[in-house]
């Protein structure tokens, strides 16, 4: 419902308009009605219709007057102006004050619902749009707090033209006095409370609280710009004099560090860049706060770390990778996993003293995970996916955590190895046996023959078959001869040295001396006995 006044000297007009029209049936209100100009502008200080309907020719103040006095001061009310023959042409005057329409007078009830109704429609559509502003208007009210961030973030990712910072910067009311300016980045680098469950509400707070910490010292007190990024971080972007800037961001990313571990049990790093005397250069800045703090990976985590520092203490030492990684695999295939451990940790050393720079630094681990993935290929087992162990090292931020986590790997690793060792020992074994058993006639039967028939060297074959069999390699051979020996004795008529010819022994005498030293007997006495069928028990 729209209300509405009706202004004309002539009360006899006035009454007839309000007389003819059922004002509710088209969507209005007469709301009041008035004998001059002066008299209708006076109660607009109480109550502001819709619509004004007036007259020209009033005293006091015409129609006209009023009509400009309203579009000056209240630009959302509708005026219709009637008019007399005579006065037409100051009514062609109110079409340049705005004024919606004008009627003829004596006004036809059929042409005064006419206007009524065309003008309902279009009230009804400006409120529509009226109320589609209000709204965008409070959409963009509550989005702005989004829209800052998602131009900070990209004003320091990106070349952003001054122009716009300006502009921006007058919308989200931001300032930066400089002349100088420097970007900062913050990162969570762990919870001191031990959650029972990793709730994500819960991280989030704690994350929230970094977040107004943060907020508090560097923009409140300050006078810096603080905000979160996308992938979690915290974003501060400072402004100052030199040489003091880059002691002053250092002396407050301190404060923040401290008062967040005290406060809110969780450990943070910052990332600083260097100070740039334009405000477009922040994404300079920034993206040396990035790499700054990327460089936990040499220095570890918890640190305050400004690009210049990095830069200044480049280069001290050169890792000789290969050698490296001759000893480690080395130590991996004998399964010595006190050496492996120790010349890991000798290693990761001395990848944190070279001061290479981060990246150099995954090239190493990557090109040792190469060497590791094909040991594992080589014992016999697929279950490493090398895209997914190579890419899994670009997880750890620090050398550390890059240590821990080879340390585990090169453990399943040792697993797999000793297991294939003890299938391939068991293997070679029972090849070994195989070989003894045809070939134990031959009394030129060697232990260096059955190692070279199961490609070890004779030592390490001597070795390993005495540790398996529990004796040597010739007692064991004696064990298999004297086993045959005994079984021709007391199945074949088979004379002595004929015996001893069969079981690898050419020396018959030799022979007799071995068979009586292990059964305390000849072998001419063990026949007789055996079948006698006296138990040698």
């Amino acid at each position: 419902m729209y209300t509405l006044i009706i202004v004309d000297d002539e009360e006899a007009v006035r009454e007839s308009i309000r007389g003819k029209m059922n004002w509710e049936t088209h969507g209005f209100e007469l709301i009041g009605s008035y004998g001059d100009g002066r008299e209708a502008w006076d109660s607009l200080e109480f109550r502001v219709p819709d619509v004004i309907i007036t007259d020209i020719s009033m005293p006091h103040m015409d129609g006209l007057a009023l009509a400009a006095a309203v579009a000056d001061r209240y630009r959302d009310v509708t005026v219709i102006i009637m008019t007399g023959f005579g006065e037409f042409e100051y009514a062609k005057q109110a079409v340049k004050l705005k004024v919606y329409d004008y009627v003829m007078k004596p006004v036809s009830h059929q042409e005064f619902t006419g206007i009524l109704h065309h003008l309902k429609k279009e009230l009804d559509d400006k409120r529509l749009r009226n109320e589609d502003v209000s709204r965008l208007q409070s959409q963009l009210n509550m989005s702005l707090p989004l829209l800052r961030e998602q131009f900070l973030e990209r004003m320091v990712s990106s070349e952003v033209k001054k122009d716009e910072i300006q502009n921006k910067f007058a919308m989200f009311h931001l300032s930066l006095s400089g002349p100088y300016y420097v970007a900062l980045t913050l990162d969570v680098e762990e919870f001191l409370y031990h959650f029972e469950a990793k709730i994500s509400s819960e991280t989030e707070l704690l994350r929230f609280a970094v977040y107004n910490i943060v907020h508090e010292i560097f923009e409140l007190e300050q006078g810096g710009i603080v905000f979160r990024t996308r992938d979690e971080k915290i974003g501060i972007i400072f402004a100052g004099e030199l040489p003091s800037l880059s002691l002053s961001v250092q002396k407050y990313a301190e404060q923040a560090a401290s008062s967040i571990e005290k406060y809110v049990k969780v450990r943070v790093s910052f990332g600083i860049g260097r100070p740039y005397p334009r405000m477009e250069e922040l994404s300079k800045s920034y993206s040396e706060a990035v790499s700054a703090l990327d460089y936990r990976f040499l220095v570890g985590k918890n640190k305050i770390i400004s690009i210049e520092d990095i830069v200044h203490g480049k280069d001290q030492l050169q890792v000789h990778h290969a050698e490296w990684e001759r000893k480690l695999i080395a130590a991996l295939k004998t399964g010595n996993k006190e050496q492996f451990a120790k010349l890991l940790g000798d290693w990761i050393n001395e990848l944190r003293a070279s001061q290479s720079s981060v990246d150099r630094c995954y090239i190493y681990v990557q090109r040792f995970l190469v060497s590791i993935i094909q040991l594992f290929e080589d014992s016999g087992h697929d279950a490493m996916e090398a895209a997914d162990i190579l890419g899994q090292v670009r997880a750890y931020k620090t050398l550390d955590e890059v240590k821990v986590w080879l340390e585990s790997l090169c453990m399943q690793l040792f697993e797999q190895v000793i297991l294939k060792m003890a299938q391939d020992v068991d293997s070679l074994l029972s090849r070994s046996e195989e070989y003894i058993l045809e070939n134990y006639q031959d009394e030129n039967l060697s232990l260096g023959d059955v190692a070279q028939h199961v490609y070890m060297s004779m030592n390490y074959f001597s070795g390993l078959f005495k540790q398996k069999k529990g004796q040597s390699f010739i007692e064991y051979v004696t064990q298999i001869r004297l086993a045959k020996a005994r079984e021709l004795l007391s199945e074949t008529n088979l004379k002595a040295y004929e015996i001893a010819l069969k079981v690898g022994y050419g020396d018959p005498q030799y022979f007799s001396v071995i068979f009586k030293r292990h059964h305390g007997m000849t072998p001419k006495e063990f026949r007789a006995v055996s079948r006698e069928g006296i138990s040698l028990e």
